[in-house]
């Protein structure tokens, strides 16, 4: 098996303070003074590279505990107890009204020792939960992992902005249901127009971006891209950059098939997303901000990169045609007709959609002139983002839907990277396996699908709890 599900992002220095999930801050409180059931030390070792856990505080009193909890500062994002073995009548069971209005969450941490809950809390969280409080077990130190990190992505949403361009004309017009995702998660849409790109290319002269692309060149490969059309990419990512740095926002996508291409516009932002997401952004195309939030989820969650395009069952035999002039079914001899119900193409833009090099076999990306469509013909412009996905590489497939309120996890597997001859506007396209797409797409929320190789589904979940949503695993 490949190593490519183990592989982080790629990160050519500190991401900029908005466009970083800061760590997790975590306050111990021991239930009364004696020998704790977690090691804080050490647990204060395993967390420092996403948590920063206080010095414990030993609790004397009722009365210092009621201080103690309604004294933690803002910066507190949950409140972990700690017990004494086996003695199960702390001070959070018979005074538990400083928790209830304090509102901080509680989590109660595996015994280390076994990597096991503590079950002796299944009676206190099921009590505070029924008061209102916040409550969380760990089942296993992973778990808690996952839990504390959860926290401060909840955090880091509520204060994150993301900005859009062009026309809002697609279901996901932010204009119309942005809102939605602010009442939810507290993240902030700006939509702005592609002339805002634009009125700045001219601040970069030739002599800037030939010294930009000498410093990040090493990851990609010229195969087909006009030397004018890859320093116009460059400007576009300069342009977005320091628009970006200007609203202090995390992400971006642009309107390209709804704005763009079709007036006509090929300066696309394809190179301009993988330069991006080098600096910490995260990025999707056509503007779609469920896909931009769909890939923070897992960018901030997993550290790991992500791709988003569009999903076509293969079994859709008239939408292929009509969009790519072939059905690009599967090689029968490998892909029995029989399994084809829970296959599906993975294509966009002539290309199998914009994947960073660290996502592809060889660690680089070949890039080219734009790919267009069926209907939009290919014409020599642009600069386009050829490169594989990694055949029989286990995945998980994530769709946040407009509501803001409910996520779609999928299981499945990348099965390989097709390569379609005589077709200029769709030269490759990845072949999916899905545990159970019929059922994926009788939820689905729209064509855009973000992946990410391996199988997350456990940490998506229980991200997706911790922010409210409502998860349907498929």
């Amino acid at each position: 098996m490949s190593a490519l599900p183990e592989v982080r992002r790629t990160l050519l220095g500190e991401p900029l303070p908005f466009a970083a999930v800061p760590k997790a801050r975590l306050q111990p409180i021991l239930a009364k003074p004696g020998t704790p059931t977690i090691d804080v030390e050490q647990l204060a070792q395993q967390l420092e590279d996403i948590a920063v856990v206080e010095p414990m505080i030993a609790v004397e009193s009722p009365d210092h505990w009621d201080r103690a909890v309604r004294g933690l500062g803002p910066e507190i994002d949950a409140i972990l107890p700690v017990s004494i073995p086996a003695y199960p009548t702390e001070v959070w069971n018979s005074h538990p009204r400083p928790l209830i209005d304090r509102g901080l969450p509680v989590i109660f941490w595996p015994l280390m020792a076994y990597d096991e809950p503590d079950f002796w809390r299944w009676s206190a969280r099921d009590f505070l939960r029924a008061l209102g409080v916040e409550v969380y077990i760990a089942c296993y130190q992973a778990h808690g992992r996952t839990l504390v990190r959860s926290l401060a992505i909840r955090r880091f949403l509520r204060a994150a902005r993301i900005v859009v361009f062009g026309k809002q004309n697609f279901p996901w017009n932010a204009d119309a249901a942005g809102h939605l995702v602010r009442d939810r998660l507290g993240t902030e849409i700006r939509v702005r127009p592609l002339a805002d790109i634009r009125d700045r290319y001219a601040r970069f002269d030739d002599s800037a971006i030939d010294g930009l692309w000498a410093e990040r060149k090493g990851r990609y490969v010229q195969a087909g891209v006009r030397p004018d059309e890859l320093r116009g990419a460059l400007r576009v990512y300069l342009a977005i950059r320091s628009i970006l740095e200007e609203e202090q926002a995390c992400a971006f996508g642009v309107n390209c098939f709804g704005d763009l291409v079709i007036d006509g516009g090929r300066d696309v932002p394809c190179l301009a997303q993988v330069l991006l997401r080098e600096d910490g952004y995260v990025t999707a195309c056509d503007g779609d901000y469920c896909a931009i939030l769909s890939l923070m989820l897992i960018t901030y969650l997993l550290d790991k990169p992500s791709m988003m395009s569009n999903m076509y069952p293969v079994q859709y035999i008239g939408a292929l045609t009509d969009h790519f002039g072939d059905p690009l079914s599967p090689d029968a001899s490998r892909y029995p007709p029989s399994l084809w119900p829970h296959l599906a193409r993975l294509a966009h833009c002539g290309f199998v959609g914009v994947i960073s090099p660290e996502m592809t076999p060889t660690g680089r990306v070949r890039l080219s002139d734009w790919g267009g469509t069926y209907e939009i013909k290919r014409d020599g412009s642009g600069c386009g983002l050829d490169a594989d996905l990694a055949s029989d590489m286990p995945m998980t497939v994530v769709e946040l839907c407009f509501d803001a309120h409910t996520l779609l996890l999928a299981s499945g597997r990348v099965c390989e990277t097709t390569r379609h001859a005589d077709m200029p506007h769709c030269e490759s396209s990845a072949l999916l396996e899905f545990r159970d797409l019929p059922g994926f797409v009788e939820h689905i929320s729209r064509e855009h699908t973000a992946i990410v190789y391996g199988d997350h589904v456990n940490e998506l979940t229980t991200l997706a709890e911790l922010l409210g949503l409502s998860v349907k695993v498929f």
